[in-house]
């Protein structure tokens, strides 16, 4: 989970594992883009957190039992990412810390 109230836009996250994280176009604050990160890649998402330079990552792991770990909520559909893009517009920094 990244909390977006702390996120410094820097994109360090991204730039390690792109593929797991991404930055909103409006604002450059990141968002975990996957439900599950896969036992494979979990060192590496671990990683991306500890080089977040405003500590806004959090590793939520849950033992699921088929190899993955649960890290974060499932992307928005476009439709749901788009109304928040216009809430986000409407209020400015006012992120409620969910992905």
């Amino acid at each position: 989970m990244v909390d977006q109230d702390l996120c410094g836009t820097t994109g360090q996250c991204v730039l390690t594992l792109p593929g797991t994280f991404r930055q909103r176009k409006p604002d450059g604050v990141a968002e975990v883009c996957v439900a599950t990160v896969p036992q494979a890649l979990h060192a590496a998402v671990l990683l991306a957190a500890s080089q977040c330079p405003v500590a806004a990552i959090r590793v939520i792991e849950s033992d699921t039992g088929d190899g993955e770990r649960a890290s974060a909520d499932p992307a928005p559909s476009p439709a749901e990412a788009e109304r928040h893009a216009a809430k986000d517009q409407r209020n400015p920094g006012g992120h409620d810390g969910t992905v």
